[in-house]
């Protein structure tokens, strides 16, 4: 890690999680170069990386285009979609509010009104009043007009948490199955095409040593791997 960035961040009276990156040696950690034998590994026909908004909704638009395929569906094996996500539901590494468009998700779940959002737990309601305030100081504060990227009228408050909890429950139904408390820590590339992903170690304490409780990772083999990790994903950065 070049000392740089830090060394500016601290002189400046500024630190910046960016300024201290975890550490690693190569990009290479990352890579597994092949594939555990048929007996050792887990075969999953399309394996999604991450249960956020973005890999849910890619599991739920999947297994809604699958149900009008059964051909390509039974292709794709016992297990046709999952999704790996390393809390222990989805939704539990997602901030807890928002304001979103409502056509994507209109889109995604047609037979749903707004007001069965609503029901359902995960959104309160539309923005009709919106404003800017500048703090200058602990005294004073200055309202501005939101600038047209800004404007939310008509958008609805979410709690994106409470979605994605929604979200994975329609996945399962519709036939995903989630792998929870399962990290993604390597993708698994054989001649340059991505074949699937290892699972990380369970049960290491802080200095990486094996705990009683201790689970090697598990490679999951897949016909495609959908990195839905977030921006600051490892295996997608």
């Amino acid at each position: 890690m070049s000392g740089n960035g830090a060394g500016n961040g601290a002189r400046n009276g500024h630190v910046s999680p960016a300024d201290y990156p975890p550490p690693v040696n190569s990009p290479e950690e990352f890579i597994k170069d092949s594939l555990d034998g048929e007996d050792e590994r887990i075969d999953i026909g399309v394996t999604i990386v991450g249960g956020g908004t973005a890999g849910l909704a890619c599991a739920n638009r999947l297994l809604a285009l699958l149900a009008d395929d059964p051909a390509l569906m039974e292709e794709l094996g016992e297990v046709p979609v999952a999704v790996v996500e390393k809390a222990k539901t989805c939704g539990g590494h997602n901030l807890s509010g928002a304001v979103m468009r409502p056509g994507p998700l209109e889109e995604l779940f047609p037979e749903l009104s707004r007001e069965d959002w609503r029901k359902q737990g995960f959104a309160f309601g539309e923005v009709d009043k919106e404003a800017i305030y500048l703090l200058p100081n602990g005294k004073r504060k200055i309202r501005i007009p939101p600038p047209p990227p800004q404007h939310n009228k008509g958008n609805e408050v979410v709690s994106v948490a409470a979605l994605c909890r929604y979200m994975q429950q329609q996945a399962e139904d519709a036939g995903a199955y989630l792998l929870t408390e399962t990290a993604a820590s390597q993708l698994i590339v054989e001649d340059g095409e991505v074949k699937g992903i290892r699972s990380g170690d369970k049960g290491r304490g802080k200095q990486g040593e094996e705990l009683g409780n201790f689970e090697p990772g598990t490679d999951i083999a897949s016909k495609a791997t959908v990195l839905a990790e977030g921006c600051w994903g490892h295996l997608t950065g």
